[in-house]
């Protein structure tokens, strides 16, 4: 199933004034556009006559993919949570298609979790420019109840104290929790987490026990859509058809054609979406790397094929990147194009965790876009 293809490797374009033949904006395709950007926003969107200095794009012209859910790139992982380690990863994610992204702490003995978060926080404070940028921290466990390649010895309840010490490890830098609705306490986290302006998400829990009273409680979103949800039935209905069914829910979907059957991913697309389904890579170290040993949160895992798996054989995150999740979304589902790829790759991660500086192009927000070139190439321009 899987298929590895072409590299979609990405190259960067920095400049002030661009003339493109297609740009998607928020409720148009429109061509033969001149874009400006000034302090790194966009200040024109227009079909006026361009500067000598214009930079010529070929293709259609998207706003900029964010990925919020990327546990390592290039080599390294983001539990390394060193400031070598994670400049590494921005830069294979902006390689790798994506301008602004989440680093994605998963579970670990809790108190190494809040020095892994606080170290993340801080590096995000002082993130210097290169690579893409980090939006915030993704923490994703150790409230969870299915495994996965998590390690369930870790699993704790979200209480009040827990959510309070992880805030404050975070120092602010807090955009977005995976948490198990099964779990005691699970609402009452949500309504704490969501009152502070964090994006919560219910994931890695095969039952459907308090699903309900965590939307309720401001839940928008599950993690990683069908994956660490047990079995999709007809009669015995788990998150993952809640999930489908409830249009408060956005849908976050690894699209690398292992995690969840091209066909499957058809079908969820038709009942979501462009509006609820948005593209994650869950990337670990093995993305934009070559088949071989990685670590995700200090255990070995192997990438061979560009599928990761761990030593038990479950897949472990992917070697996705954002360009090739884009590439595969639109192999996938032949009805989709770049007006469906903005939304589900850029528009909606970006609104899920607040990112206003993201999502569209539009006069005020982020110079940084992703172009779809003529020649099939995904290519990253930001100023």
């Amino acid at each position: 199933m899987h298929d590895a293809g072409p590299s979609y490797a990405t190259a960067l374009v920095i400049a002030s004034e661009w003339i493109v033949d297609r740009a998607v904006l928020p409720d148009v395709v429109q061509a033969g556009m001149r874009i400006a950007a000034a302090d790194g926003r966009i200040v024109a969107i227009d079909q006026d006559a361009a500067g000598p200095g214009a930079v010529r794009l070929r293709g259609t012209l998207l706003p900029g993919f964010v990925d919020l859910q990327v546990n390592g790139a290039g080599g390294r992982s983001v539990d390394e949570a060193t400031p070598a380690a994670l400049d590494a990863v921005a830069a294979a994610v902006l390689a790798g298609g994506a301008v602004a992204f989440l680093p994605t702490l998963i579970t670990a003995p809790w108190e190494r979790l809040l020095t892994q978060v606080d170290a993340v926080a801080r590096w995000i404070e002082g993130w210097d420019g290169a690579g893409a940028e980090p939006l915030g921290l993704h923490v994703e466990g150790p409230f969870l109840q299915a495994a996965g390649a998590h390690d369930a010895a870790q699993f704790v309840d979200p209480t009040p104290e827990r959510v309070q010490q992880l805030r404050a490890a975070a120092r602010g830098r807090l955009r977005l929790v995976t948490l198990a609705h099964a779990r005691a306490g699970a609402a009452a986290a949500v309504a704490t987490l969501t009152a502070a302006g964090v994006t919560c998400a219910l994931g890695h829990c095969d039952r459907s026990d308090g699903f309900a009273a965590c939307i309720d409680a401001g839940a928008s979103a599950v993690t990683h859509l069908f994956n660490a949800m047990g079995a999709l039935h007809h009669r015995d209905l788990g998150p993952a058809a809640l999930a489908l069914d409830d249009a408060r829910v956005s849908c976050p979907l690894i699209v690398d054609g292992v995690h969840v059957d091209p066909v499957m991913v058809r079908h969820a697309f038709r009942i979501l979406g462009p509006d609820r389904t948005v593209l994650v890579s869950d990337a670990v170290a093995a993305a934009g790397m070559p088949d071989g040993d990685y670590t995700l949160s200090g255990l070995r895992v192997t990438s061979r094929g560009g599928v990761v798996r761990d030593q038990a054989g479950r897949l472990a995150g992917s070697a996705l990147t954002m360009a090739r999740a884009a590439a595969n979304f639109l192999r996938f589902v032949p009805t989709a194009g770049p007006w469906t790829v903005a939304r589900v790759a850029a528009g909606n991660p970006a609104r899920l965790v607040r990112a206003d500086g993201y999502g569209a192009i539009a006069p005020g927000r982020r110079a940084a876009f992703t172009l779809l070139g003529d020649d099939g190439a995904i290519t990253t321009v930001r100023a």
